[in-house]
């Protein structure tokens, strides 16, 4: 019975010590990420989920940059039109309840962004159609200035999907 207790007191210890260092680490990453929003308040902000991100050409390592709370890339960039280069990928729930991994080919598109607002580049595992019928149901949060029907990768299971670029309100 001593032995028991003993080791639920030290699992309870450890849980509650790695507890408070993820809420601290947590609080610093949103304090980052409201300074970022302030120090950038007169560019756009763009919120990009992918990798090998290429923006005008460049690398996004030559950005001012940070990392969002679902570990997107957040870029402050000038107003004016932008290209945007990368492989976009997300997740979803399958039939099954398993999270699939979706992602799409390199893709290269061109955006026109305005100073003061947040930007939010990803792909969703339905079509434009889709897209436009939820919105109508459910509402949407920000303006989509592109939207740009895809063919997903054939291991991703889904046949087709969209990226979407929308204009936070």
């Amino acid at each position: 019975m001593n032995n028991t207790f003993l080791i639920v007191a030290i699992v309870v210890v450890v849980w509650a010590v790695l507890f408070v260092i993820m809420m601290s680490l947590n609080k610093k990453r949103q304090a980052k990420a409201n300074e970022f929003n302030n120090e950038n308040r007169d560019r756009a902000i763009v919120h990009l989920y992918g990798k090998d991100l290429k923006i005008d050409g460049n690398d996004i390592s030559h950005f001012d940059t940070t990392t969002g709370e679902s570990l997107e890339k957040v870029v402050a960039l000038d107003a004016g039109k932008h290209s945007f280069e990368g492989v976009f990928e997300t997740t979803t729930l399958g039939a099954t309840g398993k999270n699939i991994s979706i992602k799409t080919e390199k893709l290269q598109f061109e955006v026109e962004l305005q100073s003061g607002n947040s930007y939010v580049v990803g792909i969703y595992d339905y079509s434009p159609e889709d897209r436009e019928r939820y919105i109508k149901e459910y509402g949407n949060m920000g303006e989509d200035i592109l939207v740009m029907p895809l063919s997903l990768c054939k291991e991703s299971e889904h046949a087709s999907g969209c990226l979407v670029v929308s204009r936070n309100k």
